[in-house]
């Protein structure tokens, strides 16, 4: 069994469907991506997965690692091992550095080392009695996934975690990816537009167009292939 399955996953939202029957598979230690246009169902993808209150989840099922996630709780799917970094990091602007890590860790089961995420976020540690709101975008985004890697998932969602980001610091998230999901054994789900990104720290893609999953492809293949990207992705 996949650490985590969907299957012919319909959802959406009072003003409509968005997702038709999706279906993808993670295995443990992958990083896979979900790639599609704006509103191609992405984001509404991973907030399903995780519970939130929108979408509304209209039929197929969830699991992770044996778990029925439709019938969990959404506040007990981050006990299981399931941790999401939402689009826009959304970290807590009146808390320090230190507040935000220390406040996910406390909430989290079996949390980790809340020095233990300095040593990974060099970054952070000279920021530690900062104030989020105060952080650039792209310091947010580590302390977003540092927030998140605190918790010691099984499984991290990483929604857009480039977006906006300049070139040096996507450069930096992409290091953060592979260094967590070769060195931390953390599985990775990614949504991301930007391509380039996928291609740098995914094993494979699924492609999603208009709510429908239309394509799952080797890295290769997404490199190689200019007719399927421009088709889907408009690269």
């Amino acid at each position: 069994m996949s650490l985590l399955e969907v299957r012919d996953l319909d959802a959406g939202y009072e003003t409509g469907q968005v997702l038709f029957g999706v279906d993808l598979d993670v295995e443990r230690d992958e990083v896979v991506s979900l790639l599609g246009r704006n509103g191609a169902g992405k984001t509404t993808t991973m907030r399903s997965i995780v519970g939130a209150d929108e979408p509304t989840v209209r039929g197929g099922s969830i699991t992770f690692d044996g778990h029925d996630l439709l019938a969990t709780e959404a506040h007990d799917i981050p006990r299981l091992g399931l941790s999401l970094v939402p689009e826009a990091r959304r970290c807590f602007g009146d808390l320090t550095v230190t507040e935000n890590i220390r406040l996910a860790a406390h909430h989290a089961t079996n949390p980790r080392d809340v020095a233990a995420m300095f040593e990974r976020f060099p970054e952070l540690d000279d920021m530690r009695d900062r104030p989020a709101r105060h952080m650039s975008g792209g310091e947010q985004q580590m302390l977003a996934i540092a927030r998140s890697l605190v918790t010691n998932p099984q499984m991290i969602l990483l929604d857009e975690p480039c977006e906006g980001l300049a070139p040096y610091i996507v450069r930096r998230i992409e290091d953060i990816i592979h260094e967590i999901s070769e060195n931390e054994g953390v599985t990775i789900l990614l949504v991301e537009q930007n391509v380039a990104v996928a291609l740098a720290t995914a094993d494979r893609h699924y492609l999603i167009d208009e709510g429908h999953i239309v394509d799952e492809v080797t890295t290769e293949r997404l490199r190689e292939d200019e007719t399927l990207r421009q088709r889907y992705l408009g690269v």
